[in-house]
């Protein structure tokens, strides 16, 4: 039986029942779809793949801030500064956006991304044709690509994914129309569109090569089964005319790999970057595509991020209510949605953010599907409502448990070690980070270009040389290391600040890293931080106050009534008096708030250990009666005046049940600490000095 015998037929052109409900759904979706995307829009990129956001956005800065270069700037691993791997496309655009718009540099590159998925929308409309769907019941297949939960998060980030996939999309549609009417404006605009998608995203380039296979194929057998003309010119005409933007844009694609892989062979720290290196890393082993595992994650992916399982079920459902043509159309779809993992397999299988590229194929399937079984006479009205209806709530319910946390939860705060970084050392400065791989992160918040010491490298001093020797002398502006593995490595600090000429100590410090400067940039950096407070890291370089403490008791303290310290303190300096005590059975030296005891620290000590607390009688009663809080911290004074803190910690008793009792001070120095040493306790942040009965003990510096 003819499927088009099945059901009534509208003449062409004419209205379909429900054609305006099926836009009004459309538009609804497309608008919440558009109001998610924006929700947000001025948090940092921080919250998904933020290592790939981070990476096009440093990129994008310094194309921004310096001009468009065909070797674009990722200043990260010192000169030449390119590591070029995509071609710039995305970044080009968005830089340009930037800048003669006025919009800060990450909500230019969330504008660009959505405006791009926007963008795909009408051509693939126009593909929708070919399952032979009714232009109202195309809008149902895009009801239900716009509802995928991968393309409610997606496009808002700081990628270059819908900017391939819009390119790859819009090649597909102007070669089908290249094949369809043989124009030549046709060709030239498929051969373009193959050229940008494969130059910004050759894997999603290839993805689209299936269903492109599929069109040149049913061109042919259209062609085969005419009489007109000899079979080579029925047949090579449309294989050229496919054949001709596939490969004018895998030869420039393959050119530009070439390209970058010379500019990365340049440097010994990119090296591994190079194509040649990747290629395990892009395909993975033969053997991942048999494991179950592979299988089991693959269809993770799909429920969760591309197309529930209740949505799924329906469509398979509607599959058999389609039309014939609609079936292997969107078959067809499928085979291309697989063959980004089958192709892909590591990339897919480790990172989500490839499904934005061919998930567009396998929710495109579902909705075509749908779309066709829709005037089917088997399909009531309220059945085809209550499916479409269903596949939204599903859809939704899939983006809920997934993707939307990164909406509700607010992306971290761009880091303050960075905003350090950048307001203490020039413009034109290079950071020398370690511990960090090729993290973009510290780099691009702190506006810098960097030297960083990839994949642990910190153990070979001439590479590092090799690098430097092609700055200009004296570039390096500041040492940041991160992770407890190189901030505790003595011998490393030792050379890198005697080498490049850094202050022994950290300037500034967070949970995670640290931040040394130059000895002559220090006083300078702090004129140009005074005032300034940080909440994910703090200056550890300070001028001593004034009037650290308003009437002070200054006391000459003797040893043997010290026994609690190894050394004992020379002399103290406090509001009320610093004396040894007992606290609950622990030989202390009481040291009420606000209060300053003095150490000489003996020769090469570079460690610091001690108890320090709260009196239990502090916070025995509730507030006020009760103490607010203190500030704990151990600072050395250096020969220029300067104050470096080492430790703090501070106390809230009543709050945190966690900071009452004896709490452990434990301080390494990569250096030798040659600079007389403060134990500070300081009132809360309220400066209230009520019940701050504070205390020392088993003081221990060696």
């Amino acid at each position: 039986m003819d499927d088009n015998a099945r059901s009534p037929a509208a003449p062409r052109g004419a209205s379909r029942p429900g054609d305006w409900n099926l836009l009004w759904v459309f538009l609804a979706v497309l608008l919440g779809a558009l109001w998610m995307l924006t929700e947000r829009w001025d948090a940092s990129i921080l919250d998904r793949y933020e290592f790939r956001q981070l990476q096009t956005a440093l990129s994008t800065f310094w194309m921004q801030r310096d001009g468009f270069h065909l070797d674009y700037l990722t200043p990260l691993f010192g000169p030449p500064w390119s590591v070029p791997m995509e071609f710039p496309t995305y970044q080009a655009i968005v830089a340009t956006l930037a800048q003669h718009s006025g919009l800060p540099l990450e909500q230019a590159g969330r504008l660009a991304a959505v405006l791009f998925f926007l963008a795909t929308i009408p051509a693939l409309y126009d593909l929708l044709g070919i399952a032979g769907l009714a232009p109202s019941r195309r809008l149902l297949a895009l009801t239900i690509v716009v509802s995928s939960p991968i393309y409610l998060f997606y496009p808002r980030t700081f990628m270059i994914e819908t900017t391939a996939l819009c390119f790859a999309v819009w090649f597909l549609c102007a070669l089908r129309r290249a094949l369809e009417t043989r124009g030549l404006g046709w060709l030239i605009a498929a051969t373009s569109l193959a050229l940008l998608a494969a130059l910004t995203k050759v894997t999603t380039f290839v993805v689209y090569a299936v269903p492109g296979a599929a069109l040149l194929l049913v061109t042919l057998w259209r062609a085969y089964c005419t009489d007109d003309g000899p079979a080579w010119r029925r047949l090579g005409v449309p294989a050229l005319r496919a054949g001709l933007p596939v490969a004018i844009a895998l030869a420039v694609t393959v050119a530009w790999v070439a390209h970058g892989d010379a500019i990365k062979h340049s440097n010994p720290y990119t090296g591994f970057l190079a194509s040649t290196e990747l290629t395990r890393w892009n395909y993975g082993p033969l053997a991942l595509r048999a494991e179950p595992s592979f299988w089991q994650h693959l269809a993770e992916n799909i429920t969760r991020n591309v197309l529930s399982e209740g949505a799924l079920a329906i469509a398979l459902v509607c599959a058999a209510l389609a039309t014939a043509r609609a079936r292997w159309t969107a078959l067809v779809a499928v085979l291309g949605f697989l063959s980004g993992p089958l192709v892909f397999a590591n990339l897919y299988h480790v990172h989500d953010y490839y499904y934005a590229a061919n998930a567009l194929l396998l929710v495109g399937a579902a909705g075509i599907a749908l779309a066709s079984a829709w005037d089917h006479p088997r399909l009531p009205a309220a059945a085809r409502w209550t499916a479409l209806a269903t596949i939204l709530a599903l859809q939704y319910y899939a983006f809920d448990r997934g993707y939307h946390y990164y909406y509700w939860k607010a992306a971290p705060p761009p880091p303050d070690l960075a905003t350090i970084a950048r307001e203490t050392t020039p413009a034109d400065g290079v950071l020398l980070i370690s511990g960090d791989d090729w993290n973009p992160l510290l780099p691009y918040y702190a506006q810098r270009r960097a030297l960083m010491v990839a994949g642990g490298r910190d153990d070979e001093p001439q590479v590092l040389e090799d690098v430097v020797a092609k700055l200009p002398p004296r570039q390096i502006a500041a040492m940041i290391l991160v992770g407890d593995p190189v901030r505790k490595n003595r011998e490393l600090i030792r050379a890198r600040t005697a080498r490049f000429g850094l202050a022994p100590q950290p300037f500034a410090s967070s949970d995670t890293a640290d931040l040394y400067l130059p000895t002559e940039a220090v006083a300078p950096a702090l004129a140009r931080l005074r005032g300034r407070h940080f909440e994910s890291a703090r200056v550890l370089v300070a001028t001593a106050p004034a009037a650290l403490i308003p009437d002070a008791k200054e006391q000459e303290l003797r040893a043997e009534e010290f026994p609690m310290s190894s050394p004992a303190p020379h002399r103290a300096s406090s509001r009320f008096g610093v004396s040894p005590g007992e606290i609950e059975g622990r030989r202390v030296i009481l040291a009420h708030a606000p209060s300053e005891i003095f150490f000489h620290p003996p020769p090469g000590a570079t460690r610091i250990a001690a108890l320090v607390g709260l009196a239990p009688s502090a916070y025995a009663k509730p507030p006020p009666e009760a103490t607010d809080g203190v500030v704990a911290e151990i600072f050395e004074l250096q020969p220029d005046g300067l104050r470096r803190s080492l430790w703090r910690r501070e106390l809230i008793p009543v709050s945190r049940p966690s900071d009452r009792g004896a709490q452990e001070v434990n301080f390494v120095s990569p250096v030798s600490l040659s600079g007389e040493l403060v134990f500070s306790i300081a009132p809360g942040p309220a400066g209230n000095l009520s019940y701050d009965q504070a205390y020392w003990a088993q003081i221990d510096i060696r």
